[in-house]
């Protein structure tokens, strides 16, 4: 019997050596031009091309994307902002990402639940569509030329996805939206088909989520326009099983419908796509494009792929209708496994990055099949069959469980905050890093090659501690962060310390734009080994009488923004990881630290794209997170962070965390979160922040007190400024001290000029009494003995 067909939906984007990163950043530097940007772009993405055509797949997707593949969508439509209006090109595109002078950048959000961000598209009262479908076109001639007309496939975002996943704010019902883009895509269509291609992809993921249940109307009514224009047509939802909506699903007029078999690793609840062929049936006359290989996980394949693709044999599904894919795009995954030096000899025969993927695509496609139709769709045996492939390869729950006294602080915030450290209003902070400067990467580079030893390169690192609270303390800035300038990334420096996690070489994930991240590797039993964090701590505090946050990443964000074991849930290792951090909790207290900050980006990312599944993920995820910090006493203040993702319908959850201080992203979001909280009666400190800290743009005094009057003016907290903080977004690795310098000191300004301009006469008093305190100089502790620090206010000087 002929092989299966084989297909992609998608591949790395960023260069096997980073080279999209590097000339990127220098082209946004200056140092790079025009063309030297496109020509390196062009370069990554027809080697992109040639390897997946030279591993032996039929029909390569035409990826490739110089910062993200919805913001290129938005170009294309030219659905732009009024905001932007005046720029074109890559000036448009780039200012759209990250903002420019007068202009706020999009909005950014996790993709469905990955740790992939996507720039939100705008749908602006009377918006309309003014296409340039020029980049896609170019990238179909260049796919074509490179690997072949009959290899090269166009992918694009589906109408319904870039709807249901933009930022409407014009009002306007799904349906009538998409019938507004309608007539864009079916131009492009026909452009394409006048191209030769062999089909068109059209991803809509979507459509795996609950919502998407009640979209048959306009899903129907989309897919009739674009079907006629007579292109073969790929419906690829991945990321899920698409549920309820399966029996129209794959009745819309498409040619091809790539379906996830696989969901999440590690999900303690099965992906339903083999269950729901089983129960229904696959229509004749059509290609199932079956994602049976994982795009989500470094973990080669253990015998998964066959047996589904055998299943569905069996239940009748011809194997001329079968093309083997992946579960979802490979841009999920490092690029090659064998860049890697050290990954442990017995280990990497079990791995496989997206290279090595290709390869399992086409074993899985060559590999022997059962005779086809012995399990009916419908029937008992077909139920049975599913059955056997579920217990065969499903993650297994260890039972690992918490007892009650792991789950509870040991007062309720109501009584402990009193304890904790108290500031006057509105006090700052940050997030946590500062810049990554080449000269801290070249130390860190030094050490490792064995050119600087453990004893300097730790000398060095205390020297740019120093530096980063001498600063603070220099633009008054309440509590303080040592800056992490030994941290490469805030997941990767904890799993490089903890029993049962690996990390690698070269294994570079795109995360967002020119952010890449090296995920660790879950690949044993996690535990905690000695601490981690508290000699930077120590180093930090003995500089100043000022608190110095203790931060940490949290449990179920390194569980997310890692690769998991798949044999055991994602519960069992979380609850691993919060055993180990609450540790390293305990380790920092001991030290003297007052403060710890527990960051959970990733809580909503991890949230299932089925809503009935929501709360058993909840549960669990904010149950690790509670242990992780329920070790803390009274006095100690425990914070989190929480970024980029839509949080309005977890409150529940984020309130159950019992964190003492919530910092937030919220500059690109216009205070969504804000008057969320405010909305649900929140009771607990809450930084929200005042400027993009991806973005170059410096933000000015009257911006930020701008923001900040816009907290104040939610209700949030009854208005008690005490409890509202002053902080930016996130973490300022990716800026420079050059941007850095300014924003920090615009936001302690904004936040002395707010305390007068809403406290007056008795902000003056309360920090003349706070100066009188002993230890106490200008309204702020003295950093050292006989140090003065700058006043709060002008008021006191």
């Amino acid at each position: 019997m002929a092989p299966l067909a084989t297909s992609t939906i998608g591949y790395p984007r960023i260069g096997g050596n980073r080279e999209i990163k590097g000339v990127i950043e220098r082209y946004w530097k200056k140092q790079a031009s025009q063309e030297e940007l496109l020509s390196v772009a062009n370069e990554v993405q027809a080697q992109a091309w040639k390897d997946q055509a030279g591993a032996g797949v039929n029909l390569v997707a035409a990826d490739g994307t110089l910062y993200d593949q919805m913001l290129d969508t938005i170009y294309m439509l030219g659905i732009i902002p009024k905001r932007f209006q005046g720029k074109a090109g890559l000036d448009l595109l780039f200012s759209m990402a990250r903002g420019a002078e007068g202009a706020t950048a999009l909005d950014m959000s996790k993709f469905m639940d990955t740790n992939y961000h996507y720039e939100v598209p705008e749908l602006e009262p009377g918006w309309t569509c003014k296409p340039d479908f020029s980049h896609i076109l170019d990238k179909v001639l260049r796919c074509q030329a490179t690997i072949g007309k009959e290899k090269a496939v166009p992918m694009i975002m589906g109408p319904v996805s870039f709807v249901c996943l933009a930022k409407s704010l014009d009002g306007q019902p799904v349906a009538q939206s998409v019938a507004k883009l309608l007539p864009a895509y079916r131009e492009l269509l026909k452009q394409l088909q006048g191209m030769g291609v062999p089909e068109v992809q059209v991803h809509e993921p979507y459509l795996a989520t609950t919502q998407a249940e009640a979209l048959q109307k306009e899903c129907s009514q989309a897919f009739q326009e674009l079907a006629a224009e007579g292109v073969p047509l790929n419906l690829v939802v991945a990321y899920d099983d698409v549920g309820e909506t399966y029996p129209w699903l794959v009745q819309l007029p498409v040619a091809v419908v790539s379906l996830d078999f696989l969901g999440v690793p590690g999900a303690a609840i099965p992906n339903r796509t083999l269950e729901l062929i089983a129960h229904h049936g696959f229509p004749a006359g059509k290609v199932l494009g079956a994602g049976v290989i994982d795009g989500r996980s470094v973990w080669a394949d253990s015998g998964v792929a066959p047996a589904l693709i055998s299943a569905l044999v069996s239940l009748g599904v011809a194997p001329g209708s079968i093309r083997v894919q992946s579960s979802v795009s490979l841009q999920h995954l490092p690029i090659d496994l064998n860049k890697e030096t050290k990954i442990p000899a017995d280990l990497r025969p079990r791995l496989a990055f997206a290279q090595q993927k290709l390869g399992e695509i086409i074993r899985v496609a060559q590999a022997p099949l059962p005779a086809q139709g012995t399990a009916a769709a419908g029937t008992p045996a077909a139920a049975q069959l599913v059955q056997s492939v579920r217990e065969q390869h499903c993650a297994k729950d260890t039972g690992l469980s918490v007892n009650v006294d792991q789950l509870n602080r040991s007062e309720p915030y109501t009584q402990r905050r009193a304890k904790q450290i108290q500031l006057r209003p509105f006090p700052t902070t940050s997030i946590g890093s500062f810049p990554q400067t080449p000269e801290i990467r070249r130390l860190r580079l030094q050490n490792k090659k064995g050119l600087l030893s453990d004893a300097d390169y730790a000398k060095m690192i205390a020297g740019h501690i120093g530096f980063a609270i001498g600063l603070q303390e220099a633009m008054d800035i309440d509590v303080l962060v040592h800056g992490e300038p030994e941290r490469t990334d805030m997941v990767e420096y904890f799993g490089q310390e903890l029993n049962g996690m690996i990390f690698t070489e070269a294994g570079w994930v795109q995360s967002y734009g020119s952010r890449y991240v090296r995920p660790p590797i879950i690949c044993g039993d996690v535990s905690f080994v000695k601490p981690i964090t508290v000699d930077e701590f120590a180093i930090a505090q003995s500089m100043t009488s000022r608190p110095v946050k203790g931060m940490l990443t949290g449990p179920v964000t390194i569980l997310n923004w890692s690769f998991p074991r798949v044999d055991i849930t994602r519960k069992s290792q979380a609850f691993q990881l919060a055993l180990a951090l609450r540790q390293e909790v305990s380790s920092l207290e001991n030290a003297g630290c007052r403060v710890v900050q527990v960051d959970e980006p990733a809580l909503r990312e991890g949230l299932p794209l089925k809503a009935n599944r929501w709360d058993g993920y909840l549960s669990w995820a904010v149950d690790a997170f509670r242990v992780t910090c329920t070790t803390a006493k009274p006095e100690t203040q425990v914070v989190t962070h929480l970024c980029y993702s839509d949080f309005q319908d977890i409150m529940g959850a984020i309130d159950r965390m019992d964190a003492d201080v919530l910092t937030i992203e919220n500059s690109r979001s216009d205070d969504e979160m804000v008057r969320a909280l405010a909305n649900a009666k929140y009771g607990r400190d809450v930084g929200p922040g005042v400027y993009d800290v991806h973005s170059p743009v410096v933000p000015t005094v009257a911006f930020i007190k701008d923001k900040i009057r816009s907290f104040v003016s939610t209700g949030i907290l009854g208005g008690d400024t005490k409890l509202i903080w002053v902080n930016p977004d996130c973490g300022l690795k990716t800026r420079g001290w050059a941007e850095t310098i300014p924003s920090l000191r615009n936001m302690v300004q904004a936040a002395r000029e707010m305390r007068e301009e809403l406290h007056g006469k008795d902000a003056v008093a309360e920090c003349k009494a706070m100066a009188a305190k002993p230890g106490v100089v200008g309204g702020v502790r003295a950093t050292s003995p006989g140090r003065v620090c700058q006043p709060v206010c002008s008021c006191c000087l």
